[in-house]
C-alpha cells in the first residue's frame, strides 16, 4: 500500500475503533503496555494541505487552530528535526467528536505527517514515521499503518489484523459528554491490583491474555463506566438492540454491531430519543485508510 496525495490537497482522517483492548503493562515512563486491534470506520475529518512559507492550522473549531492543535505540534516537531525550509497550511473540517475514543486527533496528525512526507520530500518509510509519531499519541501508529491492525507495546508495533473484520453496520454513538483519556487511565492504574514482574522490578505488568482477546474486551470499560455512569446505560440499550456491543479505547464512544442498515439507524434513533447519545453515525469498517492506495492501483 502507499499513501496517495490528491492534487486538491484534501484528505480523509477517518475514525478509527478498537476491536479490543487490554492493558498489559505500565512501564517505569508511565505509558501503557497495550495489547489491541484497530479498524477504520467511514466517517472522516477533512484536512486541506498545501505548501506554505510556514506552518499554520485553522480548524472548524475554533478552539482547535493554532499551536495548541496536535497537528501543528507534529509539523513542527518534524519540520525541525529534518531541517525543512517550507512549512505547511492545514485547513481542519471537523467531523470526529473529542474525548470519543476515536483517535480523532491522533487521525488528524497522521494524515499532516503523511502529507508533509510527500510535500517535503522527506521519503520516510512507515516504520521511521511511525517511531517519530509514536510519543505523540498510541493512536497516531495506527493510522500511519494505514490498515486494519493488532498492536502491541504502546502502540507502536503493528501487524495486520489477520481476521475478517465483523460484518454488519455499525452504529457509534458518543455520550452526551466525553472522556479525558489520561482520567480513565488514572482511575484504571488506582483500581487495578498490579504485579511486579520478574524481568524488571520497575515494570508493572498484568497477566497477558491467552490467546485471541474476543472482538468487544475492553479493560478501560469499567473505569470509563466509574467516571461516566451514562455508558452503562447506553451499553445497556445498544445490547438490546444489536448483535454486540462494547466501548472504543477509554471512551466515551460505543459500538452497536447491527445486522442491517435500517437496525443500526434505528439504534441511533433510540439513543437520541432517550438523550443517551449527543453524537452518532451509522456506517461501516473499512480495512484500509482512504488515503492509501493498493500498489499498482
Amino acid at each position: 500500500m502507499k499513501f496517495y496525495m490528491p492534487e486538491s490537497g484534501c484528505l480523509l482522517s477517518p475514525a478509527k475503533i478498537n476491536l479490543h483492548l487490554q492493558i498489559t503493562g505500565v512501564l517505569p515512563d508511565g505509558k501503557h503496555g497495550l495489547d489491541t486491534s484497530f479498524a477504520f470506520v467511514d466517517v472522516y475529518d477533512r484536512l486541506h494541505i498545501s505548501l506554505s512559507h510556514e506552518i499554520s492550522v485553522q480548524c472548524s473549531v475554533g478552539s482547535l487552530s493554532g499551536e495548541k492543535n496536535l497537528v501543528f505540534q507534529v509539523l513542527l516537531a518534524l519540520q525541525k528535526k529534518y531541517h525543512v525550509q517550507h512549512g505547511l497550511s492545514v485547513s481542519i473540517e471537523k467531523t470526529l467528536p473529542a474525548e470519543a475514543g476515536l483517535g480523532g486527533g491522533s487521525s488528524d496528525a497522521a494524515t499532516a505527517l503523511l502529507a508533509a512526507n510527500v510535500l517535503w520530500d522527506l521519503h520516510l518509510t512507515t516504520e521511521v514515521l511511525i517511531e517519530f509519531a509514536t510519543p505523540w499519541g498510541a493512536d497516531i501508529p495506527c493510522f500511519l499503518f494505514g490498515k486494519a491492525s493488532v498492536a502491541k507495546g504502546v502502540g507502536e508495533k503493528l501487524r495486520d489484523y489477520p481476521e475478517a473484520l465483523p460484518d454488519g453496520y455499525l452504529c457509534l454513538a458518543r455520550p452526551c459528554e466525553g472522556l479525558s483519556t489520561a482520567a480513565v487511565f488514572r482511575h484504571f492504574d488506582e483500581s487495578i491490583e498490579l504485579m511486579l514482574t520478574r524481568q524488571n522490578d520497575n515494570a508493572k505488568v498484568r497477566p497477558a491474555s491467552q490467546g485471541c482477546v474476543p472482538i468487544g474486551w475492553n479493560d478501560l470499560e469499567g473505569s470509563a463506566t466509574a467516571l461516566l455512569p451514562m455508558i452503562s446505560s447506553v451499553l445497556s440499550l445498544m445490547k438490546s438492540c444489536s448483535k454486540q456491543a462494547w466501548m472504543s479505547g477509554s471512551g466515551s464512544t460505543c459500538i452497536g454491531l447491527c445486522s442491517s442498515k435500517f437496525e443500526a439507524e434505528q439504534l441511533a434513533l433510540n439513543l437520541h430519543d432517550e438523550g443517551l447519545a449527543s453524537w452518532t453515525h451509522v456506517g461501516k469498517l473499512l480495512k484500509k485508510h482512504p488515503s492509501f492506495i493498493s500498489i499498482g492501483a
